[in-house]
């Protein structure tokens, strides 16, 4: 009879750790500056507390679709989101090593320079958040000039 009850227990544990594993999914969100999709624009997430970011490319129907392939999708949660587009973007997420990403996070750097409103590249100024999973597919990110 107790060893009927560890069993329980040890599949409840099991099913809830897949399930927690699955919850990470691919996200895609749909870019539009004063209601017109942008293409070519890059997403980028910054997980609270700036520990991590993932990147994703407009497409010409304005949705990104964010991946971290590594991990097998976007972790649920609350997310910054910086959003650019000119030469230098879409060349994946911030390289969170490097000098130029730890000034932009302490905003002593805007980030590169940006077609859209400087502000949705500004780590600090950004006023986008992203909520994973979000309410609708693809989640919007609507841009004001």
């Amino acid at each position: 009879m107790l060893s009927s009850r560890i069993l329980v227990v040890f599949l409840a544990g099991l099913i809830t750790l897949a399930s927690g594993c699955s919850s990470r999914k691919p996200v895609e969100v749909l870019v539009t500056l004063d209601g017109t999709p942008v293409e070519g624009a890059s997403v980028t997430l910054i997980s609270e507390g700036a520990t991590g970011a993932i990147n994703g490319i407009s497409g010409a129907n304005g949705i990104a679709k964010i991946d971290s392939s590594n991990k097998g999708g976007v972790a649920p949660g609350t997310y910054k989101v910086l959003v650019s587009k000119g030469k230098a973007m879409g060349e994946g997420p911030p390289d969170m090593k490097s000098g130029d990403y730890t000034k932009m996070m302490k905003g002593a750097s805007k980030g590169p320079k940006s077609e859209l409103p400087a502000i949705y590249n500004n780590p600090k100024e950004t006023p986008l958040t992203l909520t994973v999973p979000p309410p609708s597919s693809p989640a919007k990110i609507e841009l004001k000039k």
